[in-house]
């Protein structure tokens, strides 16, 4: 067995190409980077949050890592010995790698983070097929599965919550209270839940050897920053004022009209990104009437995804409901299914709904009002009554994550886990993770997936979680949207990826 293997190369649209050395960089300098959200959590095991990401992947690193092309390749390892059989890995570490804290990373550090995401992290279900992990040596750590599982290293991988190696200490606390102190190119400063994360450069950084260049969230991560700054500001119109007014250096998302306002500015650099994740409406099927089978069809046929795309999405989407990108060896051509109101109130009267509000919660920033409100305009034409309660990011995926109540709809992006691949989307939904309540068949097709080593039979079961999806409306995928990003001329060598990364950019 090949220690990439087959599956786990996945080639998406949103994939750039290796970076060209560049001469005359400069180290120095601090870069200010606008987020739409604050993170819930520095802890990286304990959240899959996208403005989580955008900050824990600058300082902690993985044993594997995706390149650019979401293939898994090694990061804080040299490498990995699969036995014969595939239930045995032995992973090599690098050594002299450190910590912020001044210590040096070692097996008993990746043996107690590797226990702590088995038992709790956000995407644990990735870790599943994991039958033990021991330090077998000075340098090496093996982990022995409870079966064949052909996504192993992409799981191991994945940076949607990544499985990060942190002080053995850490990784002793419970979840979501380990300190962010990781052994990335930055290190932790300072957060302030309403207004910024800062990280400085992390000078004892030591960048593998094996690489040259940046590549994916692997590569050579060399910082010419000093410093860089997560302002949150929810606000676009915010965004827009402290970017054209050299506040910051980077916009991580603008909307259409300032793309095309700044495009051709000399000051500034106008970067389209589609797709970027697939908007999605989710039904809790722990609550009342959403865990009506009859009552989800009745909303899925209701639903107009283009209005609701057209509107939230306006100058950059794209009508693809598959739930992975195109260009994935995965990738279906699934059609949305055309609105169809007299059948969604036909099918609603085979439900248990009698006029009662339905709770749709939303996080504040535009798109996802957007959508949570066309979706409600529509959900009023077959008599489905709607009521929207908008707060922030971190409340709103607090609740929609670990609450069986209060809530019966929730729409947000679905980005990293489609650049990933089948299980990684999966995982979403298995053991109810998303969906509240598990669903025995998608948990099947989930361990089915894991174990299949051949790349046709892995469509097969893919497009059976796609069609469970549809079939029992367990959530509407309305559609691709991408994002603008705005970066100031100022900023180098800049390529846009799942994160803004900071490593191999500088300022001019």
């Amino acid at each position: 067995m090949k220690s990439t293997l087959l599956n786990l190369t996945l080639v998406g649209t949103l994939a750039f190409g290796a970076i060209t050395p560049v001469l005359a960089q400069k180290k120095g300098g601090e870069v200010v980077i606008a987020m739409t959200q604050a993170p819930p959590s520095l802890d990286p095991h304990a959240t899959s949050a996208q403005a989580a990401r955008n900050v824990n992947l600058h300082v902690f690193e993985t044993l594997y890592a995706r390149d650019e092309n979401a293939r898994p390749v090694p990061d804080l390892a040299e490498g990995v010995a699969i036995s014969p059989d595939g239930l045995s890995y032995v992973f090599t570490l690098r050594k002299g790698v450190k910590f912020h804290n001044g210590k040096e990373m070692g097996p008993a550090d990746v043996l107690a983070s590797l226990e702590r995401y088995r038992k709790g992290g956000a995407s644990a279900t990735l870790m599943g097929a994991i039958d033990s992990v021991t330090a077998t040596g000075a340098n090496q750590v093996t982990v022995k599965l409870k079966s064949v599982q052909s996504t192993f290293l992409g799981n191991l991988s994945s940076p949607r919550a990544p499985i990060a190696i942190m002080p053995g200490e850490e990784a002793a606390k419970d979840m979501g209270k380990a300190s962010p102190i990781g052994t990335g190119p930055y290190k932790f400063v300072e957060y302030k839940p309403d207004s910024h994360v800062k990280l400085a450069r992390f000078d004892d950084y030591k960048a593998n050897p094996a690489y040259k260049e940046r590549d994916g969230f692997a590569g050579a991560k060399i910082a010419y920053i000093d410093s860089i700054t997560f302002r949150f500001m929810p606000e676009a119109g915010s965004r827009d004022a402290a970017m054209e007014t050299g506040q910051v250096q980077l916009n991580e998302t603008a909307d259409g009209t300032t793309a095309k306002r700044l495009k051709g500015n000399a000051n500034f650099q106008v970067i389209p990104v589609l797709p970027f994740a697939l908007q999605v409406v989710k039904f809790n099927l722990a609550m009342p009437l959403t865990s009506d089978v009859n009552f989800r069809r009745a909303v899925a046929q209701a639903v107009d995804p283009e209005e609701i795309m057209a509107t939230a999405y306006p100058d950059i989407y794209k009508m693809d409901t598959s739930w992975v990108y195109g260009g994935s060896a995965y990738h279906t051509s699934r059609k949305a299914p055309k609105t169809d109101l007299a059948a969604a109130k036909a099918t609603l009267a085979k439900s248990g709904y009698k006029g009662e509000a339905l709770t749709f919660i939303v996080d504040n920033t535009r798109p996802n009002v957007d959508t949570a409100t066309v979706f409600q305009q529509q959900m009023a034409q077959i008599g489905v009554k709607v009521e929207l309660k908008v707060a922030d990011w971190p409340t709103v995926s607090k609740i929609g994550l670990t609450s069986d109540q209060g809530w019966n709809f929730w729409t947000h992006g679905l980005g990293i886990e489609p650049f990933e691949g089948p299980a990684s989307v999966m995982s979403a939904f298995v053991k109810g993770a998303a969906q509240r309540r598990a669903d025995p068949v998608i948990d099947g097709l989930f361990e089915k997936i894991n174990g299949e080593m051949n790349l046709e039979s892995q469509k097969k079961v893919f497009a059976d979680f796609e069609n469970r999806m549809s079939d029992e409306a367990i959530a509407v995928n309305l559609g691709d949207y991408g994002l603008f990003q705005i970066a100031s001329s100022r900023l180098k060598n800049f390529k846009p990826y799942r994160i803004p990364r900071m490593w191999g950019v500088w300022l001019d």
